[in-house]
């Protein structure tokens, strides 16, 4: 297994030989960047190069998550208390009284209660846990600004960062640093993620490709026989691409079994995009459905429902049905999106009886707002992620206004001069 440790050398390095204690024969690789905000220009590579991935703190994390979602199994080495009793340690080494001090990323309880257990009584502590909206210059401000009053006589940072700057700079300053019990506890959570991945990549898995379009004239008979062949060659193709195992299911349906790992993912999309397009150039349309279960059954019923998701949609497009019952789709579209197709939460069933919505438009209209961070529509907006007309759209609306869950949040001028359109406001 190949673990990757993304943030500063520091940082990175003690990570390193703390893992390497713990099982010698890992294999490690570093991506090295000192600013937290850089982080996000190596991480891609350490996802495509590693098995698991360990973050050097919160920060390298947080900046991270915000722009990129790791698929991989992942972790970042928190600061905790041996961290700061450890930073204590070496401040007391080096002779100086922890009296008055200004301290960052971990909150006040943690500190308190290494204070309490150690028995020290200190005059005055500084406080700035961890926030997501500040940036490594802020806590080099933070610091200096309350050093410069003499309101603190030390300082103590868990940003590699802002402790290179104020050592630079001549500050008394001290690190929390990653310490081997932290690090080790990161180790079996990513060895725990990581033998769970490959146990979701072993259930089983089940697509249905379902050739539409076809001519059954008798004087197109041959002609589709011949492209019947050219259709049955590209699909078992693209079958043994993925190891699966291919059944003829009546005239134009196939059933593929595999694994769940060697299709839920994006190169296998990509792979489902292709033939769909190979198939179009024959002359036919490709609906596909793909379902995901514990059992053949369960995963073949799954694909069933989300075949007829992609029946049912304008662009024929892919969708996958999940064993809790999400439906996710459409597949490699920019509009994707995950909703439950079953009616089990107390609020989704009461506002589909308030507005005379089925339960799954209910979730489907959620996790739309969800995805696109707004609630606020014009009917035509609506239609396009429903996949309905604007003038179902239309009603939609006008069933949610009525059930008092919408309001109208303003008017939107046509650039043509035309009637101004109603943007709705959904209070889901």
């Amino acid at each position: 297994m190949i673990i990757g440790v993304v943030g500063p050398i520091d940082s990175s390095k003690k990570i390193k030989e703390d893992l390497k204690k713990v099982n010698p024969d890992l294999e490690i690789k570093q991506y090295i960047r000192e600013k937290v905000i850089d982080a996000i220009e190596v991480i891609e590579d350490c996802e495509k190069e590693c098995d698991g991935i360990i973050l050097t703190g919160c920060g390298v994390d947080e900046a991270i998550k915000s722009k990129y979602k790791i698929k991989k199994p992942y972790t970042f080495v928190s600061r905790g208390d041996s961290s700061i009793l450890k930073a204590f340690w070496n401040i007391r080494n080096s002779n100086i009284d922890l009296d008055k001090f200004s301290i960052d990323v971990v909150n006040e309880d943690m500190v308190d209660e290494v204070i309490e257990e150690i028995g020290i009584n200190p005059k005055k502590i500084y406080y700035l846990p961890f926030l997501k909206n500040i940036d490594e210059a802020d806590y080099i401000k933070w610091h200096m600004d309350l050093f410069e009053k003499k309101e603190i006589n030390l300082m103590i940072t868990g940003f590699e960062a802002v402790y290179n700057e104020l050592k630079r700079l001549g500050y008394p300053v001290f690190k929390l640093e990653p310490t081997k019990s932290l690090v080790k506890y990161c180790y079996k959570k990513i060895m725990t993620q990581h033998a769970f991945n490959n146990a979701e990549c072993s259930k089983l898995a089940v697509e249905i490709l379902n050739i539409s379009d076809y001519d059954e004239d008798i004087n197109n008979y041959y002609s589709n026989m011949i492209k019947k062949s050219d259709i049955n060659k590209v699909i078992v193709e693209y079958v043994r691409s993925i190891d699966g195992a291919l059944f003829p299911f009546g005239r134009n349906k196939f059933i593929v079994f595999i694994n769940k790992g060697a299709i839920n993912n994006e190169e296998n999309y990509n792979k489902l995009h292709n033939l769909k397009k190979h198939i179009k150039s024959i002359g036919f349309t490709l609906n596909i459905g793909i379902g995901l279960g514990k059992t053949a059954y369960e995963a073949e019923s799954n694909a069933h429902k989300a075949l007829k998701e992609s029946n049912n949609s304008k662009g024929r497009d892919i969708f996958l049905v999940d064993e809790k019952n999400n439906l996710t789709g459409p597949l490699g579209n920019e509009n994707e999106i995950s909703y439950s197709i079953i009616n089990n939460d107390e609020n989704t069933i009461n506002i589909s009886q308030k507005t005379s919505l089925s339960c799954e438009y209910v979730n489907k209209i959620m996790s739309i707002n969800k995805s696109r961070q707004s609630s606020v529509y014009d009917s035509k907006e609506l239609a396009g992620y429903l996949d309905i007309s604007e003038r179902s759209a239309r009603r939609i609306l006008q069933k949610i206004m009525d059930a008092d869950l919408a309001r109208v949040y303003g008017k939107e001028s046509s650039r043509n001069g035309g009637r101004p359109k109603s943007l709705i406001e959904i209070l889901f």
